[in-house]
């Protein structure tokens, strides 16, 4: 029933366009996507993984048990792992060197995860392979290796995103009458580098009494819950380890990523969605600002879009036994199903008393109120827009998201979606689609990246606007 739908919508547009041949090539391909299991094409995906624990003088219990954990949780989620374990400096170093020809090669995302102790020394960061022999500052540089020489191979091996995660701010025996500073310093990689780090720079972490520390624990809990976005996931990290140790140990990173990446995507379901999504070639004109929105082409309305664009909760979920439905989500009366869609989407748009709720479980601020009522429309940034949903999806064990541009034109023909009571007339409203003058297939998917401009909709007009903007009030689909 929703692909004849789709298809009637197809067709509506196409006998406006005169483009007949156009319609039935892509009712065809959009047919045969529907039918097959899709598949989302993963990135390359290669790690060096070290884990540094036997030392002479100052042993470390962890690291081995850290990098031998963190080693399977990567193969888990697809990467290729070098693992090292207890590593001198030659080792270490022609781990490296191993890692970025594999990196070379294969490109796509790197990982460079390290469990051990550090030195910052005027600056400058120095990993302590095992049997290291410092005994003076000056001794330092040889018998270390540089934390920087990471930066590098991944820069060499062109690449277009590295993530960097360090934990090594144990208390160091190596740096006692150094007179340096403790931790580890912060670091600067090229673009597309995302640097975490266990504690804030200068500051120390703790090694932890179980089987790994405080904060690779919390860090493979976070990597393995689904739909969480790279930032999303040390967000968890940071919150959990902040409270395990009473705000004694505070995670910290350092990112010029460009745009979003995923440990683990949201659902298979989604998949064939976006694989159903990128098949529909047949597009049409569409108009700029202000100007009258076409019908998108293309595969069924209710089809989820892809989820791996869809971020799952920066906070953690509520407890068991909390109401499926918080004061947060609009309340069930609100919730209109779309006519032979697979989805159900709000009649308003989300106010701003439900986003307050949201911003104080957050520690965010939220916006001030935009007209005479102070539960009147909440206007936010595409990305805020796009949070408040995957933490409501988090706190309910729901699914929410902003809709997919052709399932909010879809819901606005099926006359469901009303202005909020203290809304503007002209009111614009985030997707979570990409905009392109043309439809192009990505009218029926969630961005998965941050895009250079958002698909907006209001009345019968669709335009871009740039996700930073803040006015834009935005509403939720519901999956079933």
């Amino acid at each position: 029933m929703n692909f004849v739908l789709a298809m009637r919508l197809l067709i509506e547009r196409e006998k406006r366009s005169c483009s007949w041949s156009k319609m039935v090539l892509a009712g065809w391909v959009g047919l045969v996507a529907l039918l097959a299991p899709g598949a989302v094409l993963a990135e390359s995906r290669t790690a060096l993984v070290v884990g540094n624990g036997a030392y002479q003088d100052a042993p470390l219990k962890n690291p081995a048990n850290d990098a031998h954990d963190m080693a399977a949780k990567l193969r888990e989620l697809g990467f290729q792992v070098i693992e090292r374990l207890d590593a001198d400096r030659q080792t270490l170093r022609l781990a490296l060197r191993e890692f970025e020809q594999q990196l070379r090669q294969r490109r796509g995302v790197g990982l460079f995860y390290y469990a051990g102790h550090g030195v910052q020394l005027k600056g400058q960061n120095y990993l302590i392979p095992i049997g290291a022999d410092i005994h003076q500052e000056f001794e330092v540089p040889d018998e270390g290796v540089d934390a920087d020489i990471v930066l590098r191979a991944m820069e060499s091996a062109g690449n277009e995103l590295n993530i960097v995660i360090l934990d090594a701010c144990r208390n160091n025996p190596f740096t006692r009458g150094f007179g340096g500073s403790r931790g580890l310093a912060r670091m600067e990689g090229p673009a597309g580098t995302f640097i975490a780090y266990a504690t804030a720079p200068g500051a120390v972490s703790q090694d932890g009494a179980s089987r790994n520390s405080p904060y690779t624990r919390h860090l493979l809990a976070a990597m393995s819950m689904p739909g969480l976005s790279l930032e999303q996931v040390f967000k968890q990290v940071l919150v959990a380890v902040e409270q395990e140790s009473g705000g004694g140990q505070i995670p910290w990173v350092a990112s010029s990523l460009r745009g979003e990446f995923y440990f683990a995507p949201a659902s298979a379901s989604a998949s064939a969605s976006a694989s159903a999504s990128a098949s529909a070639s047949a597009s049409a004109s569409a108009s700029a600002s202000a100007s009258a929105a076409p019908t998108p082409a293309g595969s069924q309305p209710g089809a989820s879009p892809a989820a791996e664009s869809t971020p799952v909760a920066t906070v953690p979920p509520a407890a068991s036994g909390a109401a499926a439905q918080p004061p947060s989500a609009p309340p069930e009366s609100d919730w209109v199903a779309v006519p032979g869609a697979d989805f159900a989407i709000s009649r308003y748009t989300v106010s701003l008393d439900a986003y307050r709720r949201f911003a104080e479980a957050s520690g965010r601020t939220a916006p001030p109120a935009s007209g005479a009522m102070s539960d009147g429309p909440v206007r936010v940034t595409w990305r805020e827009a796009m949070d408040y949903a995957a933490w409501l999806s988090a706190r309910t064990g729901k699914v929410y998201r902003l809709p997919a541009e052709l399932e909010w034109e879809y819901a606005a023909r099926a006359g469901v979606m009303a202005a909020a009571p203290d809304s503007d007339e002209q009111v614009r409203e985030w997707t979570c689609s990409e905009y392109r003058r043309e439809y192009e297939g990505q009218e029926q998917r969630c961005a998965s990246r941050l895009p250079e401009a958002v698909a907006i909709r209001g009345g019968n007009w669709r335009a871009g606007a740039d996700p930073l903007s803040d006015d834009l009030e935005f509403r939720l689909v519901r999956e079933p």
